[in-house]
């Protein structure tokens, strides 16, 4: 991601890390209130061993070779901006199981960055890679949805990927994200 404005921009950028890591099941929760704002991203991929997960919060690695620029700034950013809240940043992994990555950003510190277009970056991730699979739960001030992109994916068949049908996604999450 070239630009992480926003925490929802943060967002999508772990929630393509988590693709990238060959997962075919991911999940994402983001729990909103007055003055946090906290997000959850976990998949079942690839994972990372302890020496990796140090290298990954380091801003001048990075694993992609297909980029001009060789560093990394998607974690380290992140979590220099969720502690630069008051808030904290979590990043567990196991090589072999995958990845979990928690966040918590003070919404009412002066440093936030603003929260975004919640409801484009969950259309978003819904249609990241055509095999993963998304469980997203979103709450804000104990109101929530939910979405599950594999059941989705059962119910309409290829449908699912037909502009007609995306558009319909992104409209019911738009609605869904006003109704808060």
């Amino acid at each position: 991601m070239a630009t992480l404005k926003t925490i929802a921009d943060h967002i999508m950028d772990i929630c393509e890390n988590a693709v990238r890591s060959k997962s075919k099941l991911c999940e994402l929760y983001i729990d909103e209130y007055e003055t946090s704002f906290f997000f959850r991203i976990s998949d079942k991929g690839i994972g990372m061993d302890e020496q990796e997960v140090k290298k990954a919060l380091d801003p001048f690695y990075t694993t992609k070779t297909e980029r001009r620029k060789k560093f990394g700034m998607g974690l380290p950013f992140l979590k220099f901006s969720s502690e630069l809240t008051g808030g904290n940043f979590k990043i567990t992994s196991e090589k072999g199981y995958g990845t979990v990555v928690e966040v918590l950003f003070k919404k009412d510190s002066i440093d936030c960055q603003p929260v975004g277009d919640i409801a484009q970056a969950i259309f978003s991730v819904v249609y990241l890679d055509h095999d993963t699979d998304w469980y997203i739960k979103r709450t804000k001030n104990s109101e929530a949805y939910e979405i599950n992109s594999s059941d989705m994916k059962k119910e309409y068949g290829e449908a699912f990927f037909s502009a007609s049908f995306m558009k319909s996604i992104k409209d019911l999450i738009t609605s869904l994200e006003n109704e808060f």
